[in-house]
C-alpha cells in the first residue's frame, strides 16, 4: 500500500525526528521538536504529529514523552545520511540540533549502521585533510580505537579529533599544532563518544574559503 504523500512542514518535521535520534539514540520531546522547527505553539507540534501517524510514517504511545518510533523512514534512503549540523574542528562549538539537509552517497559506501552529516568549522583538522566547510560522515557508536578520528561530545558541545592515548589517559589530538589536546578522560564536561569518522565529503563548486 502506497503512503500518502506529505506536506513541506510534515516531511522536515519527519526528517528532523529521524536526525535527531540518530544523533542521540532516542527519540525528541515535543518542546524539542517545537524548537527545531521554529514553532512556537506545542499544539502545532502535535497537530503535525498527529498527520504523520494517521498517514503511516510513525506510531506513537500515549502518555510518554519521547515514545515516537519511525514506521516509515525518509532517510537514510538509498544510502542518503541527515546533516545534523556543524562541528568544530578548532575549538568546540555548540552543535546546530538542527537538520540542514541529506548527503546522497550510495549505501555501498555506507556499509552498516546508522550514519549522519556534520559541517566542519575551522582548521584544526587540516593535517588529516578535513578542511573548513567540510562535511564528515559519521557512523554513529560510543566507543572507538586510539588513533581513529572521532566526534565527541563535551557537554553539550561537539567537536571532530583524533582520539589518542598515553598511559592510561585519553585525549583529543588535533592535526595543527596551533591547537593543544584537549583531556578525554579528565575532562569536567564528562565527554563521550558519539561516532567515528569514516568518511569526507567536499563541494568542488563552493569557492575557497579565506
Amino acid at each position: 500500500m502506497s503512503l500518502l504523500a506529505l506536506t513541506p512542514r510534515q516531511e522536515r518535521l519527519l526528517l528532523t525526528i529521524e536526525a535527531l535520534i540518530a544523533r542521540r539514540g532516542y527519540a525528541p520531546t515535543l518542546q524539542e521538536l517545537a524548537s527545531a522547527m521554529g514553532i512556537s505553539s506545542l499544539q502545532g507540534v502535535k497537530d503535525h504529529l498527529i498527520a504523520l501517524e494517521k498517514k503511516g510514517y510513525l506510531r506513537r504511545t500515549p502518555g510518554k514523552r519521547r515514545a515516537i518510533e519511525i514506521v516509515h523512514h525518509l532517510v537514510p534512503v538509498d544510502g542518503s545520511v541527515p546533516i545534523l549540523g556543524r562541528v568544530a574542528a578548532g575549538h568546540p562549538m555548540l552543535a546546530v540540533e538542527h537538520l540542514e539537509g541529506t548527503l546522497s552517497l550510495g549505501p555501498a559506501l555506507l556499509g552498516s549502521g546508522t550514519h549522519f552529516a556534520l559541517r566542519v568549522q575551522g582548521d584544526s583538522m587540516m593535517g588529516a585533510g578535513i578542511k573548513d566547510g567540510d562535511y564528515v560522515v559519521v557512523r554513529q557508536q560510543d566507543a572507538a580505537t586510539p588513533g581513529e578520528i572521532i566526534v565527541a561530545l563535551l557537554g553539550d558541545e561537539v567537536t571532530v579529533k583524533r582520539l589518542r592515548k598515553k598511559g592510561k589517559a585519553l585525549f583529543l589530538e588535533a592535526a595543527n599544532a596551533a591547537y593543544a589536546p584537549i583531556p578525554f578522560t579528565s575532562h569536567a564536561a564528562a565527554p563521550r563518544i558519539v561516532g567515528k569518522v569514516i568518511g569526507l565529503y567536499r563541494d568542488l563548486h563552493t569557492p575557497p574559503q579565506d
